[in-house]
């Protein structure tokens, strides 16, 4: 089996019905085809992304002399993953769009695997589990009382734990974590992630009342830079710091580990290059008894990408699901839902488990691209 070709489908702007913490910019559905008539297929949130992909695929011989060994990507055997993602990575690590376009590359070639041998990815790594527990991932609202409300909501709708992303002025913050653990109780799990808001003062400020409430995590209290920072404050809090979403390599990763600078790590796909990274990065933090919580806070292929993953190791508890549940479903029928327990379960479909509704994709695209024309 060889690479033949990558098109690229961009996609409108997806129109938010209810509030999203995004940025109203075109996606992009990218396929990777083969000479079998097999394609990997992901999506990529920011189509420029998928572009720099296309051109990528172009390069027809090598340009930095410290390479050992170029691979064309046309004309690449989809299962040399390791080979063809090495020479990717030698040509453009120094481009700090290199983790997102190799993001892309990776969840295309599992796909292609996991379609050739007609079993869904988590399979392929080695089945850890078929089903893990949900957390349903809030947005930031104006109001302590919106806060309640939609906390009140997710339970309703069967979430048994729910993550709050405050308004980030920390006395405020501390307001809305008493408001929401009142209105739901203690039996449901509550985590944190005011997104590098605070200082080094507030975060422990924060962090000391958070503990009381009984919350389980408490997430990117600082900026991930301030390793320093963080160390002391896993030293003073009993309650589990995580942080590294917005980590772009394993040497990052690495420092914060061996600074003791987070409890738990955090880790997405486009930051680190795919699934491989992230089987990389989680089976780094497994060494070193920690848990690597991935980040599944997106489109339809980013939660699969994701749920493979955390169905495939031991060191993560909880999927994490946008919320409302549904609001960056597009491009396909097949969606990751919660069981009446709060569980998310396998995919049952090969490769990633999602096909295309095509339908959705013609009438969305305003440009395609691709290579070979």
């Amino acid at each position: 089996m060889k690479i033949v070709g990558v098109k690229v489908h961009v996609l409108m702007p997806q129109e938010f019905g209810e509030e999203a913490t995004r940025i109203n910019v075109p996606a992009a559905l990218i396929r990777i085809q083969t000479d079998e008539g097999i394609e990997g297929i992901t999506m990529l949130e920011e189509a420029l992304y998928a572009e720099e992909l296309v051109m990528k695929f172009k390069v027809l011989r090598k340009w930095l002399r410290s390479m050992e060994e170029f691979i064309p990507l046309i004309g690449a055997d989809p299962f040399d993953r390791e080979r063809i993602e090495k020479s990717f990575w030698d040509q453009y690590f120094f481009q700090r769009s290199a983790p997102t376009v190799l993001c892309a590359l990776d969840e295309c070639l599992w796909d292609i695997a996991g379609k050739v041998l007609n079993m869904p990815i988590y399979k392929l790594i080695g089945a850890y589990r078929e089903r893990i527990l949900a957390f349903a991932s809030t947005q930031s609202y104006s109001s302590v009382e919106d806060y309640v409300r939609v906390a009140e909501r997710c339970v309703e709708e069967g979430f048994k734990a729910i993550k709050i992303h405050p308004p980030r002025y920390w006395r405020r913050d501390i307001e809305v974590c008493r408001a929401v653990r009142e209105a739901v109780g203690d039996d449901i799990v509550l985590m944190l992630d005011p997104f590098h808001a605070y200082s080094r003062y507030e975060a422990l400020m924060v962090g000391r009342e958070i503990e009381k409430l009984g919350f389980y995590w408490y997430e990117d209290p600082l900026p991930t830079t301030d390793i320093e920072g963080l160390a002391k404050l896993c030293s003073k809090l009993d309650i589990q710091v995580l942080t590294g979403e917005d980590i772009r390599d394993l040497y990052g990763y690495a420092e914060l580990i061996v600074r003791r600078a987070a409890d738990s790590l955090r880790c997405v796909d486009v930051n680190v290059g795919g699934i491989t990274a992230m089987l990389k990065v989680a089976h780094l933090a497994e060494i070193f008894g920690m848990n690597c919580e991935l980040h599944s806070w997106g489109h339809p292929w980013q939660q699969a990408a994701h749920l493979h993953v955390m169905l495939a190791i031991r060191n993560c508890s909880f999927f994490e699901m946008p919320f409302p549940v549904g609001i960056f479903d597009q491009g396909t029928r097949d969606v990751i839902r919660i069981d009446g327990d709060g569980y998310v379960h396998a995919p049952r479909k090969p490769g990633l488990g999602l096909d295309v509704d095509w339908d959705y994709v013609e009438s969305r695209t305003i440009k395609t691209i691709s290579w070979p024309s």
